[in-house]
């Protein structure tokens, strides 16, 4: 019985090891020695998506290009050269190069707005819930024929576009509300 139970409390001292203190770290450990690369449990499927959108977000950057809203024109030709295609979209210019494309509010010469493609990840609406929480919106739009997907963090949403509510999504955008 004293084996037993000799047993049983180291089992137990090594849980709480393992698990229960602050400065045990997995994560620390492994990057430390180079074996591999970690992602959080809840983006293990799809590294690319994490929950840096949401808090880089709520500072206005877009986390997937690491780039802020509020940059003028002229800075972002300066930053990435002469887009691919430039125009209107409703009521303001737009410049886009082949990775992500700028939203710029005439009045003020800044972008407003940024977009990139995300078709390739192969994400769904699952993904998003699962990695960023539950959307704060999702509806159809019938302007766009798209489903969207937002989350409201403060002065700035985070969106997704999908043409179906459970189909692949196609465009993530970080907009400036205010503007």
């Amino acid at each position: 019985m004293g084996v037993i139970l000799h047993r049983f409390l180291t089992f137990v001292m090594f849980v709480f090891i393992l698990f229960g203190c602050e400065d045990v770290s997995v994560e620390k450990d492994s990057q430390a020695r180079g074996d591999f690369d970690v992602t959080s449990v809840f983006s293990q499927d799809n590294p690319f998506l994490s929950f840096s959108w949401i808090e880089k977000g709520y500072s206005g950057i877009f986390a997937p290009i690491d780039t802020e809203l509020g940059i003028g024109e002229m800075g972002i030709r300066n930053l990435l050269g002469q887009p691919t295609k430039e125009g209107y979209y409703e009521g303001g210019r737009f410049l886009d190069y082949s990775d992500r494309t700028f939203f710029i509010n005439p009045e003020t010469n800044k972008s407003v707005a940024m977009a990139i493609d995300v078709k390739s990840y192969h994400l769904k609406k699952d993904d998003l819930k699962r990695t960023l929480g539950t959307p704060d919106e999702s509806e159809f739009n019938e302007m766009d024929g798209l489903w969207m997907f937002v989350y409201k963090l403060e002065d700035y949403e985070l969106m997704f576009e999908a043409e179906t509510e459970d189909g692949i999504l196609s465009h993530a955008w970080l907009r400036n509300k205010r503007q």
